[in-house]
């Protein structure tokens, strides 16, 4: 039995996972959980680094058993600035800091942004790297002339266990600043910050790159840095053509492409292009996920509200369906101070009664976001000109069934669902491969298959949905 250890850290909780590996199957132990979100400090929102590093010793110290290898994915586009003495130059800064919007415009006046979308393949989105750094450039110039190294998320706490300094494809394809040729693009750096930026080199996944500091005897592990790139990695997925969806914090929808695809109608919907662990690309819509239900749990914690998940689905049973959709990827849902009040201000400027139970904002929130993926899905049909049968879902979504069927509903389509930790299996999978126990993607996912129970759900209500979804893309494009 071969064991790797895998840090899987999205953007409001972090866990160490155990897979061992017997030739034939894969197993799942949880050794370390624990929370993850922004602190805000002096005007902005920040990652809390010293307790993040507390956390992962804290895990890494309770492996009581051998284990060869470690590695780690997070979520997209933030980074950490190192100076010459291997310490952070300042707090790493939260993609939910709205700081970085005006710096959006000020950068498509120099680059038009069909043109960036193009030469990076990104979506033009505030949170992306690119834009973080203009922000800090324009307030903080000192941080960035004190800086010796950049590194992506993982690749900084990477660094921080292993001393190990580089960047890896997959979390980098995230941050506006790297080209088809996957390489950080000097013409972009130059263009904004009139210099090159200390970038750390890009390197591919599936590689032992050194050791823990604390534990010579535990290899250090370059994996697909990128929690979805990750996902996608251990989706069992069977035909080529199938969608995939990532639902957590974000929700992910997309599609496996040999290269980015950057036409004009990708650029107009929104979609971006990202790195998969193969070095192709993920064709995807980033989108909302649970984020707007993550918020609405804490204001009813505050109101004395507790609700278990069976006790939420049973709340939204009893709350008539389809009486009022929102937007989930609209800008008020994205970081408000009561994302009650959000919605209420959103269902009063769409002349819609708002939802007044906790069940009502809960079917709200589900049927809301299953019609907006099955509005991405169809967009993707025609951008990509090709059809398909199958939706392969995977993340900590897969544990609401109603959302699940919902989407089968929603697209008409049939949903496979993968195990909820499938981000920490394809981070263990990638450190199988790089120790020679696995050698193809193919081989990973049919290990999956093998190992983990799948769900299927296929479409109900159809006419119902249908006349659903009319609604909903009248409300979008109003």
């Amino acid at each position: 039995m071969k064991t790797v250890l895998a840090y899987d850290l999205g953007a409001s909780s972090g866990r160490l996972v155990a897979q061992g590996f017997d030739g034939e199957k894969l197993e799942m132990t949880e050794i370390h959980r624990f929370t993850n979100k922004p602190v805000y400090e002096n005007g902005h929102y920040y990652w809390d680094y010293d307790h993040l590093i507390r956390e992962l010793n804290a895990g890494i110290n309770k492996v009581n058993f051998q284990a060869e290898s470690l590695g780690i994915d997070t979520w997209g586009v933030d980074f950490g600035l190192l100076g010459q003495n291997g310490a952070l130059v300042s707090k790493p800064f939260s993609y939910r800091d709205t700081y970085t919007e005006p710096y959006v415009h000020q950068a498509t006046n120099s680059i038009p942004a069909y043109e960036l979308f193009q030469q990076t393949g990104n979506e033009i989105s505030a949170i992306n790297t690119l834009f973080q750094l203009m922000a800090i450039q324009s307030h903080y110039p000192h941080y960035l002339e004190k800086t010796a190294q950049i590194l992506m998320t993982p690749n900084l706490l990477m660094h921080a266990l292993s001393g190990v300094a580089m960047n890896e494809f997959t979390i980098s394809s995230t941050s506006q600043l790297v080209n088809a040729n996957k390489q950080w693009d000097e013409k972009i750096q130059n263009t904004f910050f009139n210099k090159t930026l200390p970038f750390a080199p890009i390197e591919m996944p599936h590689q032992i790159v050194g050791n823990l500091i604390a534990n010579k005897n535990i290899k250090m592990a370059l994996v697909p840095g990128h929690d979805t790139a990750c996902a996608l990695y251990a989706l069992p997925i069977q035909k080529a053509n199938a969608i995939f969806m990532s639902i957590g914090t974000w929700g992910l929808i997309g599609k496996e492409m040999d290269a980015p695809i950057t036409k004009i109608e990708a650029f107009q919907e929104g979609f971006t292009n990202e790195g998969t662990s193969e070095g192709h690309y993920r064709f995807q819509k980033n989108a909302m996920g649970f984020w707007i239900l993550q918020k609405l749990r804490e204001e009813w914690k505050q109101q004395g509200l507790h609700f278990t998940y069976e006790q939420e689905m049973h709340e939204m049973t009893k709350a008539k369906a389809f009486q009022t959709f929102f937007d989930p990827d609209d800008a008020a849902f994205f970081n408000p101070t009561s994302m009650t009040e959000a919605i209420k201000d959103y269902c009063s400027k769409t002349n819609q009664q708002a939802p007044e139970t906790a069940g009502a904002q809960i079917r709200c929130f589900i049927e809301s976001l299953a019609l907006k993926f099955a509005y991405s899905l169809k967009q993707i049909e025609i951008i990509t000109q090709s059809a398909t049968s199958e939706i392969y879902i995977g993340g900590g979504g897969t544990q609401n069934a109603k959302l699940c069927q919902f989407i089968a509903n929603a697209t008409q389509k049939t949903v496979f669902t993968g195990p909820a930790e499938v981000s920490s299996i394809g981070n263990g999978l990638s450190q199988l491969r790089a120790l020679g126990e696995i050698h193809t993607i193919e081989e990973g996912r049919q290990l999956v298959a093998n190992s983990f129970n799948m769900m299927e759900y296929e479409p109900q209500q159809i006419s119902e949905w249908k006349a659903a979804t009319e609604k909903f893309q009248r409300l979008l494009h109003n």
